[in-house]
């Protein structure tokens, strides 16, 4: 009987003991997500998503943020530039592959948000908090292209009557373009890249296109979804999604290393994958893409199923970044 009762002495002795460790340990991971009174921002995403989202944030967390727009190529020489003394706490803009494609720049996302997110989205390298999907487009302007003109495939750009009636970002600037350009080298290698670079124009802006074209001033752009979708309500638009193949990629967010603020960073991806804050996106911002698994498309989106889409290969586009940028150039001079 004694032996009985010093063993349950122990036992309950030992709970208590693992029970203070818990407690001691939730109220210092409660006491490490304490945020920073100001979070600095980093963004290529257009501006009225970026105070849409800022907005709602600070009405629920007392933070002061600080925003810096800029192309991705731009902000992520900043970034490089400022590695000695970080000043952006994220970089939010490029793709998925942009993380993985500077590791010395950016450290891991690891939360309990990413549980919500669909697994196709998650970033193998750990690095990307994928807040939105998107995908590439076609846009051409109704004045300028026919109904009976407008092209249904990628190659059907490469058509000689489009010589110079093509806008395209530059793929060393903008995260989207080099998207697009992985894209084409999926469906048809270097053969397509070439033959479609032949007649485009290339602008140093992502928004070039879509604002081109729904200005009047191009027939025809290479266009993230997103971007095009801005300039339906205006009727002067239309969206093609090639049918020789779209591929998805989740946008890029990134928490940078050693940045000032690193909780109220971390606070602010937590919130942007939040179930909340992912259905503001579906009923605000048509042509993005939500990636949490509650949260449908907005209505006038299509669902992937009902395009014919391909895999895009993530890994192989941040490692092979660089030799793919420098044959595109080479193709752009040959083809002037």
């Amino acid at each position: 009987m004694r032996a009985m009762r010093s063993r349950t002495l122990v036992s309950f002795s030992l709970a208590l003991v693992l029970g203070l460790v818990l407690l001691a340990g939730t109220a210092l991971a409660q006491e490490e997500l304490v945020p920073e009174g100001r979070l600095v921002l980093y963004a290529s995403h257009p501006t009225e998503m970026i105070d849409f989202f800022v907005k709602m944030f600070q009405e629920k967390y007392d933070v002061e943020v600080d925003l810096v727009y800029g192309g991705t190529g731009e902000l992520l020489q900043r970034i490089r530039a400022e590695a000695a003394r970080p000043q952006a706490d994220i970089l939010w803009g490029g793709g998925a592959h942009t993380g993985a494609s500077a590791p010395e720049l950016f450290v891991p996302y690891d939360s309990p948000a990413l549980e919500g997110i669909s697994e196709e989205f998650l970033d193998p390298a750990g690095y990307n908090a994928p807040f939105d999907a998107f995908t590439m487009v076609i846009i051409y302007n109704k004045d300028l292209v026919s109904e009976e003109e407008v092209p249904r495939r990628w190659a059907d750009l490469a058509d000689p009557k489009w010589r110079g009636k093509v806008i395209h970002a530059n793929p060393a600037v903008s995260s989207s373009a080099y998207a697009a350009m992985v894209t084409w080298l999926e469906i048809g290698g270097w053969e397509l890249v070439e033959a479609l670079a032949r007649n485009q124009i290339i602008a140093e802006s992502s928004s070039a296109p879509f604002t081109q074209v729904g200005q009047g001033e191009m027939p025809l752009g290479v266009a993230y979804e997103e971007g095009a979708f801005r300039w339906l309500p205006t009727g002067r638009v239309g969206i093609v999604y090639p049918e020789d193949g779209v591929a998805f990629l989740p946008g890029g967010l990134f928490l940078v290393r050693n940045g000032p603020n690193p909780n109220a960073a971390r606070l602010f991806v937590d919130f942007l994958l939040s179930k909340e804050a992912q259905e503001a996106l579906a009923a605000n911002f048509p042509g993005r893409r939500p990636t949490h698994k509650e949260v449908g498309l907005h209505p006038s989106m299509p669902a992937p199923e009902e395009l014919n889409t391909i895999p895009y290969p993530e890994q192989e586009a941040a490692d092979r970044r660089d030799e793919y940028l420098a044959r595109w150039r080479q193709i752009m001079i040959r083809t002037r």
